[in-house]
């Protein structure tokens, strides 16, 4: 009887234990992911603190996805748990209202009138709703229309961004001068790129094309996308911009990969034009070379090349993903970045002379060289360039901030005014230009890339259009150095979370060093190899088409050959020599892996068993005397 009542209350326990724990704690959670992707921010613990108005956000989830979809229920409940957190920290500024909508039910026009996806489950033609609509005091509104399970990583990022948006109506205002296709690409049916659709949500973008001689003072900040052409006065504006208190966000690069090619057939390469800020930088004192990019063994990226009349993989100097060892951790815009691609990067200096103080944000680390530009273009050797890699021991400036006074390279005021034919006319008295400035009144701030291409979605995106996915944060890199520079930081943390996928550290330096080590030694093989080659065709020649070859050639060309065998043989070992070193540390993770947990767990429960034998045999003897 006790034994059976004590079953029958552990069950009651058991039960008990369960309801409260997920009553009490409902949104308790141990977040154990080195990233901490699974706890709120302090940006969005920010945003619900500085809420001036409340804002009411509208769950909808249908019943049938926890009663009969089990592979929504669990993320359903994440979203649940996560949105009553929100409500939580806020202190009642976010009202939070779940509704169920059944089919032809008013809450399911509600949520078709919000935008609200709904998602077919059946043949019969059942639906469910899974998204979310929110709405602040001054009837702005904006959706989830579906919260997709392959977005949970960034669901944080997607729920605080709403809210964001709700109490930050007015966008920040941001002029576009750029030469690249970043609104329009042909390549891609003139859609934007991604980086430009994502600026387009957060602030109000508008392009400044061709010549222009002011730049509005209700524009926040300008973004120089590698100007190709730019006359004094449009010079003139963005100076005075900047003197007037605006800020900058510019982006210009030696060897631009993305830049558009003319249409047709092209029978001679020929090179990008260099951008027109030359006159500005000089002024300023900043400079890049516009004969060298900078090449890191460390970030290189993996391309397919040609080594010896075989098609292999390698390391491509140029092409880079930057990691935490490129990226500035102490900088607000970098901080929460784990990895910036980026392509062919310029080298960014400051003079002794400059009154601008420069603090870099992205950088190559001490295995990086100068790589000259002619080396890059058209048509790199990626084997070439690391054969004759030699560590420079130097990180070199990629990005960096500016900060600091600045004068006027214009003291006389404003270029005279021309028309198309290069003739002056004087200004227009019924658009007069703002007063002259002539040094700021306070320190400049200005962000420069040394790189176009980290804005094109090849860099940073794999997949399909529509469908990629990240593999760099490029895009949280830009809109954090826009919001930055216009002075909001609050969503600066959350851009940096959610990336999914992360490299093998240790795997890749074993990769890195052996490639170094082998790819030397498999270039010079393939040499001698080709060597051998062409002396036994000489030889042949030689022969002139006579039917018996001397004694002494048929012994040379065999000797060739005998060494064609063995420097197959060689160049074969050294090969598989680049990737034994992988093989064996992956055959130790798996065994680690899949073997260690059940290993500890036997030798814990024969250590238990002993230990409880023991223990059995000493009560025995105790009893027995």
């Amino acid at each position: 009887m006790l034994s059976v009542v004590t079953i029958v209350l552990a069950i009651v326990l058991f039960f008990s234990i369960n309801i409260f724990s997920s009553t009490v704690f409902k949104t308790a959670q141990l977040d154990l992911t080195e990233e901490r992707l699974y706890t709120l921010s302090q940006a969005t613990r920010n945003i619900l603190n500085d809420l001036d108005e409340p804002v009411t956000i509208r769950f909808y989830i249908s019943d049938l996805i926890r009663e009969e979809l089990a592979g929504l229920a669990n993320y359903a409940n994440r979203v649940e748990e996560l949105l009553r957190e929100y409500e939580r920290i806020s202190g009642g500024r976010v009202n939070l209202e779940i509704f169920h909508p059944q089919q032809f039910s008013p809450e399911e026009d509600q949520a078709v009138g919000f935008g609200i996806q709904a998602l077919p489950v059946s043949a019969a033609g059942e639906v469910v709703y899974f998204g979310l609509a929110g709405s602040n005091s001054t009837d702005d509104e904006d959706t989830i229309p579906f919260f997709n399970p392959g977005r949970e990583t960034f669901l944080e990022y997607d729920l605080s961004k709403l809210i964001f948006n709700l109490s930050h109506p007015k966008k920040t205002l941001v002029a576009l001068i750029s030469a690249l296709p970043m609104t329009a690409d042909p390549r891609n049916r003139y859609a934007p790129w991604v980086i430009q659709s994502q600026m387009d949500q957060f602030f109000d973008v508008r392009v400044l094309g061709g010549e222009f001689d002011r730049i509005e003072d209700e524009v926040d900040i300008v973004m120089l996308v590698h100007p190709t052409v730019l006359n004094d006065r449009s010079q003139y504006a963005i100076e005075q911009f900047l003197l007037r208190g605006g800020k900058a966000l510019i982006f210009v690069d030696p060897h631009p990969e993305n830049y558009p090619r003319p249409q047709g057939q092209q029978r001679e390469y020929k090179p990008p034009p260099g951008h027109a800020l030359g006159s500005l930088f000089d002024a300023w004192g900043i400079s890049m070379s516009p004969d060298f990019v900078v090449g890191d063994r460390t970030f290189a990226q993996r391309v397919n090349a040609q080594s010896g009349g075989r098609r292999i993989v390698t390391d491509f100097l140029p092409w880079m993903q930057l990691d935490r060892q490129g990226i500035e951790q102490t900088d607000v815009v970098t901080s929460e970045i784990e990895r910036i691609g980026i392509l062919s990067p310029g080298l960014l200096e400051v003079s002794d002379t400059s009154p601008l103080a420069m603090t870099p944000l992205l950088f190559s680390t001490p295995h990086s060289v100068l790589l000259e530009i002619e080396r890059v273009r058209p048509f790199p050797d990626p084997v070439q360039l690391l054969t004759d890699f030699v560590a420079s021991e130097t990180r070199y400036p990629i990005a960096a901030r500016f900060v600091g006074p600045l004068e006027t390279m214009f003291p006389d005021g404003a270029p005279v005014r021309m028309n198309a034919r290069d003739e002056v006319i004087g200004e227009d008295p019924n658009n007069p230009l703002p007063e002259h400035v002539a040094k700021s009144n306070g320190p400049v701030n200005m962000i420069v890339v040394a790189d176009t291409d980290i804005l094109a979605d090849v860099t940073w995106l794999r997949g399909a259009p529509g469908s990629a996915q990240p593999v760099a944060q490029n895009n949280a890199f830009v809109v954090n150095a826009l919001d930055n520079l216009v002075g909001s930081a609050d969503l600066i943390a959350l851009r940096g979370r959610g990336l999914s996928g992360r490299p093998f550290d240790t795997v890749e330096t074993i990769r890195r060093d052996s490639e170094l080590k082998f790819r030397a030694k498999e270039r010079e093989l393939v040499r001698a190899l080709g060597e051998a080659e062409r002396k036994i065709q000489e030889l042949q020649q030689e022969d002139q088409g006579e039917a018996i070859m001397s004694v002494e050639q048929r012994r040379t060309i065999d000797g060739f050959r005998a060494d064609m065998l063995a420097m197959r043989a060689e160049l074969r070992e050294v090969q598989h020599a680049l990737v034994r070193d992988i093989d064996a540390l992956d055959a130790r993770l798996k065994m680690i892996n899949i073997g260690a947990i059940p290993v500890i767990i036997g030798v814990f429960a024969i250590f238990l068993a002993l230990f409880r034998r023991i223990r059995y045999n000493r009560r025995l003897r105790t009893q027995r005397s």
